[in-house]
């Protein structure tokens, strides 16, 4: 070929990627400003809490992220701006996006993850969906106002994180929460009243115990955990102590209505007692005719069905199930004996009992019948100890959430949920963003513009390869 020619087709290959470059630049720009047109703040929201790699906040419950978006803190963030009524929660949340940022190694796994359905799933890539992410990127779009400052942006995406961090130590911060029946204490009998003192002691000595194997080395004012515990057990012993007064001296609001309580649980009882000495009575009469013949026929829905030697395993049910029954008819003649015996004191301090106890009877039941005067001198004492201990457990009470909260305040903070890298971004043609929209559009076009060129070089050459020929 001619240095002419190839010359002629080296400014042609050129012009045609020189118009194929500008045309793909000029698609690129238009696209991108397309694409491209909001501006936003992003920042980085880090959780560095223990648990936080485990999903785990620090009171033990999962976390997510999705508070962020409640009206409860947007809502506040707004407030704290100054632009109540210049925008609504809802706008903002349709402009916010949170996505979990994740090390490239879990990236790259993530990519490629098979379902576990898949025969194919291995154990690295079921993995993947056990990871927890700490480092998350929260992204506000301008779209709910074009024209908001960029400094107004990241003061709103600034605003929304704290709003946040406060939500996020109210929601999971560790507290005592009060009981429905403690709130209307005073409307229960004594004996009840006692019963939910005892329920409330005992729910908060098991979330001390749970605290101190949490943060076994957290102290305030010298004050562990455990030490919590430990008066919440002494506690214990005064409400059983007094629980027990009560109960043998029958002192109650209502003496007429406490009979009738007593009098009701021990007809329920009996009521349940003879189901389950029927049950038991139906269960025998199978072990025994599977002890003669080696047949049972087992109760179903009123139908009697017929077992034989090969489902043993049915003959150990019916062994295991008499146990359990017997042992619930144990408990119940407990209960109904306890209530027996309570009505019976009731008897023989109203003095409506003919049994007589001597003197020197050292028995429980031993109860002396009792003047007006003496019972309202007990029920007097009652109430005062009721009060004291009543007193003691909110004081206690108290200190235990002053730890949790000193807790709460150690574990969310500042420094365990920070904010991080925060910037603006608007859309630009030195962008990171547009070189990569560049290289996607404006590259497939010039290797296409490359090819047409070499296809019509490689034809050029053959023609001129044929006319040589036929000089020749």
């Amino acid at each position: 070929m001619e240095n002419t020619k190839i010359t002629r087709w080296v400014r042609t290959f050129l012009i045609v990627l020189i118009i194929c470059g500008i045309v793909g630049t000029a698609l690129s720009i238009v696209l991108f400003n397309k694409q491209n047109n909001r501006t936003y703040a992003v920042s980085t929201l880090q959780f560095s809490f223990k648990g936080a790699e485990n999903g785990l906040a620090p009171n033990g419950y999962s976390f997510d992220t999705t508070g962020l978006l409640t009206d409860e803190v947007l809502d506040d963030a707004l407030a704290a701006t100054g632009l109540t009524g210049t925008y609504s929660a809802e706008k903002l949340r349709e402009n916010i996006v949170i996505a979990g940022i994740y090390p490239e190694k879990i990236s790259e796994q993530l990519t490629r993850y098979v379902s576990l359905l898949d025969s194919g799933a291995d154990a690295e890539q079921a993995a993947v969906t056990d990871f927890h992410a700490t480092q998350y990127s929260v992204i506000l779009y301008n779209d709910f106002d074009k024209n908001i400052p960029s400094e107004k942006l990241l003061q709103l995406s600034n605003a929304i994180l704290t709003s946040f961090r406060n939500y996020f130590a109210n929601t999971y911060a560790m507290a005592i929460q009060p009981g429905e029946d403690m709130a209307r204490l005073q409307t229960y009998d004594y004996a009840q009243q006692l019963d939910i003192i005892s329920q409330s002691s005992n729910q908060k000595q098991k979330y001390a115990d749970q605290m101190q194997d949490l943060a076994p080395d957290f102290l305030l004012d010298k004050r562990s955990f455990g030490d919590i515990s430990i008066r919440y057990s002494n506690l214990e012993n005064d409400i059983d102590r007094l629980t027990a007064s009560v109960i043998l001296n029958s002192v109650s609001k209502d003496q007429n209505r406490l009979r009738q309580r007593y009098e009701m649980e021990i007809r329920d009882e009996n009521m349940t007692l003879k189901s389950l000495e029927d049950e038991l009575a139906l269960i025998e009469a199978q072990l025994n005719d599977y002890n003669k013949d080696g047949i049972i026929y087992v109760s179903a829905n009123g139908a009697l069905s017929r077992v034989g030697y090969n489902d043993s395993d049915i003959y150990d049910k019916l062994v295991k199930q008499r146990k359990e029954v017997t042992d619930e008819i144990a408990e119940i003649n407990a209960s109904i004996s306890m209530y027996q015996l309570r009505l019976d004191d009731m008897d023989r301090i109203n003095g409506l009992s003919s049994n007589t106890v001597d003197e020197d009877e050292t028995d429980i039941s031993a109860v002396k019948v009792m003047s007006e005067e003496e019972k309202a001198l007990l029920e007097t004492s009652v109430l005062e100890h009721l009060e004291a201990l009543i007193n003691k457990q909110n004081a206690l009470g108290d200190e235990f959430g002053e730890m949790l909260d000193a807790y709460t305040k150690q574990e969310i903070n500042e420094n365990t949920i920070s904010v991080t890298e925060q910037n603006y971004k608007t859309p630009s043609l030195v962008s990171g963003a547009f070189a990569k929209k560049l290289i996607k559009t404006a590259g497939p076009i010039c290797v296409l513009g490359f090819t047409v060129c070499m296809i019509m070089l490689l034809v050029s050459i053959r023609k001129e390869e044929k006319a040589q020929q036929k000089l020749q």
